[in-house]
């Protein structure tokens, strides 16, 4: 049955936390990894309009170097980057103790990391591994799944945040009761930030709850 979990990282040395502290209106993605020689190469998506402003971040950060964008879309761009940090984010004697990652996304000034455990001493060596660096760990949601991962969710909190507070203020009625700048206002961020953060988790959502074996050319 095993467990999923949502856990939060937070540290200076992390990979890519400086450049998450700087660019708080970002979305950051860790996307795969890998070795070359000594070379340790990571992928990572970012979601935001501010590219500049992500990359020269990126630039000074001093857990990476050579930060170099490898592919354009519509919402987001790849980057490559070499970590140089000592710190792995989900270290690889977790994955040997059975632990799966679904998603790490940047959230709240570090790395929120969602995982299925096979027991809860899978979840204790985790913690013990990131506490004995002085990594901050903290667990928001843990809960027995036997569920399938097309149905696991990876909604960031200030996604969740914003959706609820979207929700209840009548963001989706018809007519709308609230606008985007009214949620902004409340927030303490930019319209453009509210619209990201609401269209990234509305595209999650569907991703994760429309059926797999349907394709658009299904209701042609």
């Amino acid at each position: 049955m095993g467990f999923i979990a949502a856990v939060h990282l937070v540290h200076d040395e992390l990979p890519l936390v400086p450049t998450i502290a700087r660019c708080a209106d970002a979305t950051l993605r860790y996307e795969y990894g890998a070795t070359t020689g000594k070379r340790r190469l990571r992928f990572v998506s970012a979601f935001g309009d501010e590219r500049a402003a992500l990359e020269n971040a990126m630039t000074a950060d001093p857990t990476v170097s050579n930060p170099t964008r490898v592919a354009t879309f519509e919402n987001r761009a790849v980057y490559r980057v070499t970590v140089d940090s000592d710190l792995e984010v989900v270290p690889d004697r977790c994955l040997e103790d059975g632990l799966f990652v679904f998603t790490i996304t940047s959230d709240d000034g570090g790395w929120l990391v969602r995982v299925h455990l096979p027991d809860r001493d899978a979840l204790s060596a985790f913690r013990t591994h990131c506490r004995d660096r002085g990594i901050s760990f903290r667990v928001t949601q843990l809960y027995d799944s036997s569920a399938t991962d097309d149905r696991t969710y990876s909604l960031t909190e200030r996604q969740h945040e914003i959706l609820t507070m979207a929700y209840y203020a009548g963001y989706f009625e018809v007519p709308r009761r609230v606008t985007q700048d009214d949620l902004a206002d409340r927030l303490g961020i930019s319209d453009s930030a509210v619209s990201q953060r609401i269209r990234r988790a509305v595209s999650e959502l569907i991703a994760t709850t429309l059926e797999n074996d349907r394709t658009p050319d299904g209701y042609g």
